[in-house]
């Protein structure tokens, strides 16, 4: 069967049957009707986010960051020249992070990155990525060591983007070669604003030229390599649930919604029922649930919903007259951020993911072996203590119940690594093979359920 014969062979995915909600977190920001207009979670207690304020300021160049979940903030700038604003954002883990900054007032830019959570940034190979003529609207890393920034044309070739990519933690990068990269008929440019989604290896990314004509570049290497096709509808956000299904919505009036079952190449209007909202729209990972934000007064309707089918139907989760949600990003169907929009308040700049949730097994296409948690397991704990954290070769987990016990281990997006049992009071496992990153263990006796979370050097 072909990929996009059907919606069924998206495989690898499930949804959630959720009621969820977002708590209002205090996080300092500048006041001056500031929002959110990029958020990234890269681990459980992590959280970047990238904020914009009055429209005038087009140098705008504020970061707001978090490594305790949402405990305590920091808001800071770039340590970039004057005049450069922040185009995009990149975070790795709680203390490193990427920033794309822009000349707001003349053509050029730069690659800033950060070590140690924003103190100090360090220009990445001044003088040859990016240049007095560049325009950097994009970085994105797939992985700690895979990354791909992206500005419009730097009037070397005015019909292709100009694009570099790292393999070494962006130590070293190499700017795409222009035979892969398809030309446009006018200049070439991109957008720093809901411009690009991600699937895994696979990334997408809207571009226009001075001709009036759109299209979606998409790449399936990093980066290296791309392909272009003729983008004949317009959104103002677009996801992806997996390499060929996705969504854009966007409002004029009333809200509006596209699709595509062939990984972006062509894209039809798409018949709903219930209130997408058109400004953002996200995926929870390792799952199909798209979910969509826009600040209320914009449209009839504010606020944030989600769909389970494909955005057949959606579902508020809250619309009220105080609600402003702006950009939006999971890590994982435990763990999500939304930025606010608008506020003259220097605190409230955030909302936290909040839910009762429980995968729904029918709807489960490929594996099983997922993450099944359930509103019961959010009131059945049990106390148990695992160490070291973090770990290398073995975490040990110890206050087990000496009846039988289960214990589950996930990767950070709710695959099931391992299961064992044990009947004793201390449990070890042996995580030399796992890659560096975040995992959970989940630990369930009779009724009782908790999960611990660490992370593998």
């Amino acid at each position: 069967m072909k990929e996009n014969q059907s919606l069924k062979s998206s495989t690898q995915n499930f949804g959630i049957n959720i009621n969820p909600y977002w708590e209002d977190i205090n996080a300092p920001h500048v006041v001056n009707n500031s929002h959110i207009t990029q958020v990234q979670v890269p681990s459980p207690n992590a959280v970047w986010a990238k904020v914009d304020y009055d429209t005038t300021d087009y140098d705008a160049n504020k970061f707001m960051r978090t490594a305790d979940g949402g405990k305590t903030w920091r808001i800071d700038s770039v340590d970039a020249p004057n005049g450069y604003g922040l185009s995009c954002i990149a975070a790795i883990d709680a203390n490193t992070c990427y920033a794309a900054m822009y000349d707001a007032f003349n053509y050029g830019g730069a690659m800033f990155k950060t070590t140690d959570g924003g103190d100090t940034w360090k220009q990445l190979e001044p003088g040859k990525l990016f240049s007095a003529n560049s325009f950097p609207d994009i970085v994105y890393f797939f992985d700690a060591q895979h990354g791909v920034t992206i500005g419009d044309d730097d009037q070397i070739d005015s019909s292709r983007l100009e694009i570099y990519t790292t393999s070494d933690a962006g130590k070293t990068w190499q700017r795409v070669p222009d035979k892969n990269i398809p030309p446009t008929q006018g200049y070439a440019f991109s957008s720093n604003f809901n411009s690009f989604t991600v699937f895994q290896n696979r990334l997408w990314v809207t571009a226009g030229d001075t001709y009036g004509n759109s299209y979606i570049y998409r790449s399936d290497d990093f980066g290296n390599h791309w392909q272009q096709f003729p983008l004949t509808v317009s959104f103002n956000d677009f996801a992806f649930s997996d390499k060929q299904n996705g969504l854009g919505v966007s409002f004029d009036a009333e809200p509006h919604e596209v699709e595509t079952h062939d990984g972006g190449k062509t894209w039809a209007n798409k018949s709903f029922t219930g209130y997408p909202m058109g400004l953002f729209i996200t995926v929870i990972p390792s799952t199909h649930t798209f979910v969509s934000t826009i600040p209320n007064g914009i449209t009839p309707v504010g606020g944030s919903s989600y769909s389970n089918d494909y955005g057949a139907t959606w579902k508020l989760i809250d619309s009220s007259s105080d609600f402003n949600p702006f950009a939006v990003a999971f890590l994982n169907p435990l763990t999500g951020w939304c930025g606010r929009a608008d506020s003259p308040d220097p605190t409230g700049g955030m909302y936290k993911w909040k839910y009762n949730f429980s995968l729904d097994d029918k709807t489960i296409t490929a594996d099983a072996n997922t993450l099944s948690a359930t509103k019961n397991d959010l009131n059945n704990t049990i106390s148990p203590r695992l160490y070291p954290n973090p770990a290398k070769d073995v975490i040990a987990v110890n206050g087990l119940s000496t009846s039988k016990t289960t214990l589950s281990l996930y990767s950070i997006s709710g695959k099931l690594i391992q299961q064992s049992t044990s009947t004793g009071e201390n449990y070890q496992f042996n995580i030399q093979q796992l890659a560096a990153g975040s995992y959970y263990i989940k630990i369930q006796s009779g009724e009782k359920i908790t999960t611990l979370k660490f992370v593998k050097e």
